[in-house]
């Protein structure tokens, strides 16, 4: 998959039941078109994990929305260059970080502050956070016999990006092309983990991003559309033997498509 796509081509082929591989660029073309029409149409410049520093203006109020989700972490909030701490507990005095749909993860998120307000000004809050589609901490074994392989569950959606795996105590392991050592692991591309001899037994945390599943839906009903249109462009309707009309729907994308990312797009801009 190129960097971006929602869905694969394998995936797309598979749906529309082409075997052959004559229109592979033709249709590697089509996932990527679509797959960035439909962030811009979501208004998301990305939706993998991604590191953010954004400003804000101050609105006097003690709440902020942030603009990308869901929110992985927050690093640390200023204002006016001074440094917020983060609140120790919900009741006590910082910033905090509005709680996230989990299942899956959806709703965006505001930063909120106790026992303070964000003080007006022009682009004078920061905020330093980490916003994306990512499975956190799965809870994985690495099996006692060769392959010693792992496969992410992927629950909300296809593996898209390794964000790195790590002991059960927080300790990194690195990535590696191949040949794994103690510590070390390779991916096969499809949310697949390699782990060496050394690490049998071990248990692990992983952390992956994800295409949301209804999302590649979305890219993969729009696609199949779009390659399908190439058959009858500019046909509006088709007679068959005289006895039957079949009418065709022309639009920019299909509406089921278009009420399904609703649920995506950002409609708040600060």
């Amino acid at each position: 998959m190129a960097q971006g796509d929602l869905i694969s081509l394998a995936q797309l082929k598979a749906h529309l039941g082409v075997q052959s591989n004559g229109d592979d660029f033709v249709l590697s073309v089509l996932i990527s078109q679509i797959s960035r029409a439909i962030a811009a149409y979501i208004n998301r410049p990305f939706i993998w994990p991604r590191d953010v520093v954004d400003a804000f203006d101050g609105n006097g109020r003690d709440r902020i929305q942030l603009r990308h989700w869901p929110v992985i972490s927050v690093s640390s909030v200023s204002i006016d260059g001074q440094a917020v701490l983060q609140a120790a507990t919900p009741q006590s005095v910082g910033w905090l970080l509005e709680p996230s749909d989990l299942e899956p993860p959806g709703a965006m998120q505001m930063v909120m502050l106790r026992g303070g307000v964000f003080m007006r000004g022009w682009q004078n809050v920061s905020i330093a956070y980490r916003a994306g589609y990512q499975v956190s901490g799965e809870a994985v074994v690495v099996p006692s016999l060769a392959p010693f392989f792992v496969q992410a569950a992927q629950p909300f959606g296809a593996f898209v990006s390794d964000m790195g795996a790590t002991y059960a105590d927080g300790a990194a392991l690195s990535c590696v092309p191949a040949n794994p050592g103690a510590g070390q692991y390779v991916l096969d591309g499809g949310g697949g983990y390699y782990f060496s001899a050394a690490d049998a037994g071990r248990s692990l945390l992983l952390n992956y991003g994800y295409a949301p599943s209804d999302l590649a839906l979305c890219a993969l009903e729009w696609a199949a559309d779009r390659y399908r249109y190439r058959e009858r462009i500019g046909m509006t309707s088709k007679s068959l033997g005289g006895q039957e009309t079949t009418a065709f729907r022309i639009s920019a994308m299909p509406d089921f498509v278009a009420m399904a990312l609703r649920n995506f797009a950002r409609i708040i801009a600060n």
